[in-house]
């Protein structure tokens, strides 16, 4: 935790230290351009897959909305009779090889944006460290799917997507470099040179944007009671998610309360909640929290705003591309 700690502030508050790290990074983007030379010039081989394909992803560093758009496409091209499945790395789980997402799966094997997806979706969810592996197990268990959603994947170059979503998420970094140095995953420049759908994750933007509307109302991670969150006092937020600011942000618009931040993806136990308070907990969190017997978890409810022209727009793509 401590060696997370100094990474991020290094990247969202003081760059000082991080300095010593440019010889990885600088390996990094010899490690990146050889990459994408090799699959430019098919000295290495894309793999596709038999219908069609979308990724969502981003440059930085986790925390950007990718599954909460994820979820949201989903719903929406369910509306346009599309049949939508989801592949996904299952980042922090325990898999080694792929395997499919059913609602009681085990957290700690399959991670907690997949089953997270398949809870709230109820629909074909596969993860594994090969997304083309995922979508054939898919594709040969389910043979209605018409579209493959990837959560995350714009740097997996070995499966070629026909429809690519970067959301650019334009928080303060103390630099733009690839990783360790920055926060980036590729170098910042290919926000100008991306084949890939750009949409802006910030309240400054008017065009192309993506929103994440914080409800009031939260519900009983056990009893399933809904409530308003003015109706609860001594509140604790206890989060394990990437960019935890921006929701501390949005709530303290809301609601007083403490909060405790954990590292992203966080394995929570009953000893993160064994005070007397109301906790507060968000939806990814929630699938690692199911089994404590405790009425005083609260789950946070959240809903995303997409620009409708960029929804019309990727609309007209998918179902014409």
């Amino acid at each position: 935790m401590l060696f997370h700690n100094f990474f991020l502030n290094q990247w969202y508050k003081k760059a000082n230290l991080i300095w010593v790290f440019m010889p990885l990074s600088l390996l990094n983007y010899i490690i990146f351009y050889t990459r994408l030379f090799l699959y430019k010039f098919n000295i290495l081989n894309q793999k596709k897959l038999p219908v069609k394909t979308l990724v969502i992803g981003n440059l930085i560093i986790g925390g950007s909305g990718k599954t909460q758009l994820v979820m949201h496409l989903a719903k929406l091209f369910a509306k346009q009779n599309i049949k939508v499945g989801i592949i996904s790395r299952g980042y922090k789980g325990d898999l080694k090889g792929n395997k499919e997402v059913h609602q009681d799966s085990d957290v700690n094997i399959v991670g907690d944006e997949p089953l997270m997806l398949k809870q709230s979706l109820n629909i074909p969810v596969f993860v594994g460290r090969s997304r083309y592996k995922s979508g054939l197990m898919m594709l040969d268990k389910y043979n209605n799917i018409d579209l493959i959603i990837s959560d995350d994947g714009l740097q997996h170059l070995n499966l070629h997507f026909d429809h690519k979503i970067l959301i650019h998420d334009q928080r303060f970094v103390t630099n733009h470099m690839i990783l360790p140095v920055g926060p980036f995953r590729e170098p910042y420049s290919r926000l100008n040179n991306t084949e890939a759908m750009i949409i802006n994750n910030t309240e400054k933007s008017d065009t192309d944007y993506i929103n994440f509307l914080l409800s009031t109302k939260v519900v009983n991670l056990k009893t399933k009671i809904k409530k308003d969150i003015k109706e609860l006092s001594n509140l604790n937020l206890s989060i394990g998610i990437g960019n935890p600011e921006r929701l501390i942000s949005s709530l303290k618009k809301i609601c007083s309360f403490d909060y405790q931040i954990y590292e992203d993806h966080h394995k929570f136990s009953k000893k993160d909640f064994d005070r007397n308070r109301n906790y507060l907990i968000t939806q990814k969190d929630a699938v690692k929290c199911k089994q404590f017997n405790n009425k005083n978890i609260w789950v946070l409810q959240s809903q995303v705003e997409l620009c409708s022209k960029f929804e019309k727009k990727l609309l007209h793509r998918v179902l014409n591309g």
